[in-house]
């Protein structure tokens, strides 16, 4: 069983593995579009440089998971609004930092590196500041290191067209695919009848998930018994980069690196639903 102090080796792992090609990357580099629609990639590096994992973690192992100064009420968290916030934040942070935007990541990515580094083993289930809700410090290791190689991937794919996740990276973000679906979806009330998609993954994170769309949201259960309406087969990096938004249903189809079984209609339109978060 991986222990939440080898998790926190592989975010400090992560982080060496960027921090040399963030350094690289040329101002014309930084201007370029990403893999995220309408974000260039000094949006990305700002995005992740103005997330305040460190200050949360911090506050939680003190016992107070209370929004720090400036940031919502649990009670008034909404998806589509936190979502603007996040946006709005990253526009701010790389104005304010400018020519030392390249720079100010890093530290924060050592410094929050410093800080799981620092949790006893006996914190780890301690409750953090979260919008949605609080999370435990371990929870919010795992976030940080899908934010980290998500937002990589969204940088560098399109710099480098053979790039690919770590296997470390991919085993983490298939482990955090249950929270990314149930923020990626909203309620259809033209459902009447649920409709049941199986992913069926293969490679060292092989898994087996049923994600169940209705007119009251999403749920994603282990497989079943019972028969699905449609199979998807991949491998666990297009299993993730669909899941956390990076490639479409109809693309992954076409490119080959997903294969269905089942009505075509309802196979697309997984991905027509999948709104994000």
């Amino acid at each position: 069983m991986t222990t939440p102090e080898t998790i926190a080796k592989i975010l400090e792992s992560e982080v060496n593995a960027v921090r040399g090609y963030f350094a690289s990357l040329s101002e014309s580099n930084l201007q370029k579009p990403s893999a995220c629609e309408g974000w260039s990639v000094a949006d990305v590096m700002a995005h992740l440089a103005g997330q305040d994992h460190a200050l949360r973690v911090r506050r939680g192992l003190d016992g107070d998971y209370s929004p720090p100064e400036g940031s919502p009420q649990v009670s008034d968290h909404d998806e589509d609004k936190f979502a603007k916030s996040i946006f709005d934040r990253a526009l701010a942070t790389r104005e304010q930092h400018g020519d030392g935007l390249t720079e100010y990541l890093i530290r924060r990515l050592d410094e929050v590196v410093t800080v799981f580094n620092s949790v006893g083993s006996d914190s780890w289930e301690k409750l953090c500041y979260w919008p949605p809700g609080p999370e435990m410090v371990q929870t919010l290791l795992k976030q940080r290191i899908a934010e980290l190689t998500m937002h990589t991937w969204d940088i560098r794919s399109v710099l480098d067209d053979q790039f690919h996740l770590s296997d470390d990276a991919v085993a983490i973000l298939v482990d955090g695919v249950d929270r990314a679906v149930r923020r990626a979806f909203r309620p259809d009330p033209s459902l009447n009848v649920p409709i049941t998609h199986r992913f069926v993954v293969s490679g060292s994170s092989s898994v087996r998930k049923d994600i169940v769309i209705g007119f009251d949201g999403v749920r994603i259960v282990d497989a079943g018994g019972e028969e699905p309406d449609v199979t998807f087969e991949c491998d666990d990096e297009t299993y993730v980069l669909i899941m956390y938004g990076r490639l479409k249903i109809a693309d992954a189809l076409a490119d080959g690196q997903l294969y269905f079984d089942g009505d075509p209609s309802l196979a697309v339109g997984f991905g027509r639903r999948f709104v994000g978060g």
